[in-house]
């Protein structure tokens, strides 16, 4: 179309200069020394416009032809780029698709001449752990880095992906830690640090970066106190095995109060406490706990603090047998505060009925130490034998 509006003013000058020329020829006369030029206007002015054009196409094939070899190199670069494009994109495929090794070497052979090494790079580390090969995985992603030194973060958090896949916790921890030092704030990192400060039960850790977690919203409101009540409890039973009482009470006293009325904290707390022989405290804990929430766990230790004001602790206990009649636990522990008080019938009468909502075999014992107060011998050696059908029965389950 171009092309055609050129033609129709070319033919429409034409056409006015034929006319020009048949009306009014004019005439032109150039003199320079002794030579000298004589012809029509109209002759003159197609021969300057022929001359001009002349001019200008010379001038412009002499342009193109000095650009020539940066075309072709532009070209060739473009070809190198589209090859590389095409070679990230198959590679990418063929990694999913688990050919790890095929995947490794298209992603590497135009590395070199791609506008994004750093993803070929990083796409080759990747199928590089898969074949187990952590050398070449990190030659890689050392790569990556030196061709993208701004992308810091991203090479190192999938390093410490890949570290972490391969069980390589010192390692990925080394990564992690140095890559909070650099970026402080990015969740991501956070949330790994997190995950991993809870696989190597350095709960202390946890509770460093708690803060940081909610602050980036990285976790919710409940699940940052579930994990502060689980770094918590890490803390209390690491102090507990190691013996370690006043840890374990500095570790109590700067837990938050909700976090103190969770169940798992008070219970390890608890377990803390009767080893020491301070059964008074762990009473008064359990009680408080027990007349807002519940708790099988808490129910059955209060059982077995067999001290302190035995029969206004029974009267405490009946009267949660209002809202808990059927709770095996809750029947066991009255069984062994009656027990404890002497009161052998209503000491049987609750563990029979704490046998029937739930058998174990510590209550079958209790059962039989009851009878054999009461000299009820024949009677304790069968409940002795049908505590231990019981327990020989729930071994074997565990087992199967």
């Amino acid at each position: 179309m171009k092309w055609l509006v050129i033609i129709a003013i070319a033919l429409a000058l034409g056409g006015v200069f034929v006319w020009l020329a048949d009306f009014e020829p004019g005439f032109v006369l150039v003199q320079y020394g002794q030579w000298t030029l004589e012809t029509s206007l109209i002759v003159f002015s197609v021969a300057w416009l022929i001359l001009l054009l002349v001019v200008y196409f010379t001038l412009r094939s002499l342009a193109v032809i000095k650009s020539t070899p940066n075309r072709l190199s532009q070209w060739q670069e473009n070809q190198r780029h589209k090859r590389a494009t095409k070679a990230l994109t198959n590679g990418l495929i063929t990694l999913e698709e688990g050919r790890w090794a095929e995947a490794e070497r298209l992603l590497l052979r135009h590395a070199g001449n791609s506008e994004t090494p750093l993803l070929h790079y990083l796409a080759a580390a990747r199928a590089a752990q898969k074949q187990q090969a952590p050398e070449r995985r990190d030659s890689y992603l050392k790569l990556a880095h030196e061709t993208t030194p701004s992308a810091d973060i991203a090479v190192g958090v999938v390093q410490a992906e890949l570290q972490l896949s391969a069980g390589q916790k010192e390692q990925a921890l080394a990564t992690l830690q140095h890559l909070r030092q650099v970026a402080p704030k990015h969740p991501y990192v956070l949330q790994l640090l997190q995950q991993l400060y809870q696989e190597t039960d350095q709960w202390q850790e946890v509770q460093s970066v708690l803060p940081d977690l909610r602050k980036r919203h990285v976790l919710d409101a409940g699940s940052a106190n579930a994990l502060s009540a689980e770094a918590t409890v890490g803390q209390l039973q690491n102090a507990l095995i190691r013996q370690e009482w006043q840890r374990m009470e500095q570790i109590w006293l700067q837990s938050p109060a909700k976090i103190r009325q969770s169940e798992q904290v008070l219970k390890t707390y608890v377990n803390g406490l009767l080893l020491q022989g301070e059964q008074q405290q762990a009473m008064q804990l359990i009680e408080e706990y027990l007349r807002k929430n519940w708790s099988d766990a808490l129910i059955y230790q209060y059982g077995k603090i067999l001290q302190g004001g035995l029969l206004k602790r029974l009267a405490t206990a009946e009267k949660w047998l209002k809202q808990h009649e059927e709770n095996p636990w809750l029947l066991l522990t009255l069984g062994r505060l009656a027990q404890a008080n002497k009161l052998w019938a209503k000491a049987e009468a609750y563990l029979r009925a704490s046998i029937e909502h739930g058998p174990r075999g510590e209550t079958y014992q209790a059962l039989a130490e009851v009878l054999m107060a009461q000299d009820k011998r024949d009677a304790a050696a069968n409940i002795y034998k049908q505590g231990l059908d019981v327990m020989l029965q729930n071994n074997s389950n565990k087992l199967i």
